[in-house]
């Protein structure tokens, strides 16, 4: 139960997040001065959150238990994505984003990726009190 929860309150991020870029980008001029700064911070929060929920509805992760996981332990794979995704949106802004440098980012994110998941492999973790 506690999981539905936790994705429900994603879902209600997401829609604010990108309720506030979408309010963002209509109505405030990109010259004033946090603009632009406002912009990707919704953009990163409406990723991050979309994303960890999406993640979670096509894998559907269960525990030990039979229970569902919490959507939340998809939220680090999807700030890194988000993070790669609005460099690379930053770079084709500034007409820098070729094919290569899209294939390196792309490559970036499998690479770090690989590492937490050979780095936490074998790791010691505490059992969970229910």
């Amino acid at each position: 139960m506690a999981s539905i929860v936790v994705a429900a309150m994603m879902l209600a991020a997401a829609a604010l997040a990108w309720g506030g870029l979408g309010w963002v980008v209509a109505t405030v001029p990109p010259t004033r001065p946090v603009a632009v700064l406002a912009a990707y911070v919704f953009a990163f929060a409406g990723l991050t959150s979309s994303g960890a929920l999406l993640a979670w509805l096509a894998f559907r992760p269960r525990s030990e238990d039979g229970g569902l996981k919490s959507p939340a332990g998809y939220l680090a794979h999807s700030m890194l994505l988000a993070i790669i995704a609005l460099f690379a949106l930053w770079l084709q802004a500034l007409r820098m984003l070729t094919p290569i440098v899209g294939f390196l980012l792309i490559g970036l994110y499998a690479v770090l990726e690989l590492a937490v998941l050979f780095g936490t492999r074998g790791s010691v973790e505490l059992p969970t009190r229910h």
